[in-house]
């Protein structure tokens, strides 16, 4: 585990925006009703042409992570959480990824792993135990895409409980997806971690 420096809030949330770009349903949400493709436009290029110093960008990816998913706002995905996480950028093994902890989210998670929680344990289950939604196709879905393509996968993101051990905030299925590829992972894996007071509080640790 290396620690490579503070992170922002702005680069966090950049991350999280480039790993759900590509979702048919999130573009979807972001073309609205009455559809109006401009704005899932605008988001495309501040996910796929990145530019964390131009503000305009900055504002509209955090506009649509904290709609979606409460970033900043103690709701849905970032209940309990205060505005005093500090982020940092860590570079994990492949080994360490397997270590990570699934968020207690209910549905498929716990069924990959019930006996750990850990992404290891999730990614040996996940090629013959039914989860009973689309889970296995998306991580093995992933795995394949990983294992025939150079491009950048986006940072996990996970927060560090109080006892030190980090639970996934977003990228459950990714992290899956790159312990069964972890042969494409040899200089290791970023991962943006928080940590702060209010982590205690979060519900899915």
């Amino acid at each position: 585990m290396d620690d490579l420096g503070q992170a922002t809030e702005d680069q966090v949330i950049l991350a999280w925006l480039q790993a759900e770009i590509e979702s048919p349903d999130f573009q979807a949400y972001l073309v609205g009703n009455p559809p109006n493709p401009a704005n899932l436009s605008a988001a495309l290029k501040a996910a796929r042409s990145p530019d964390l110093r131009d503000e305009d960008q900055n504002g509209l990816r955090r506009e649509i992570i904290t709609s979606v998913y409460g970033f900043g706002q103690g709701a849905g995905s970032f209940q309990g959480l205060a505005n005093d996480i500090v982020w940092r950028r860590i570079r994990l093994s492949t080994d360490e990824v397997g270590e990570l902890l699934y968020a207690r989210t209910g549905g498929a998670w716990p069924i990959l792993a019930p006996a750990t929680r850990k992404v290891a344990e999730g990614a040996t289950n996940v090629g013959h135990v039914y989860t009973g939604d689309q889970t296995n196709m998306v991580v093995l879905s992933l795995a394949s895409g990983l294992c025939h393509s150079e491009k950048k996968v986006p940072e996990i993101i996970a927060l560090r409980r109080p006892d030190g051990h980090l639970v996934i905030l977003e990228g459950h299925a990714r992290a899956t997806a790159i312990v069964l590829e972890a042969h494409r992972f040899a200089k290791g894996v970023d991962t943006y971690v928080g940590d702060g007071p209010s982590v205690a509080n979060w519900p899915y640790l």
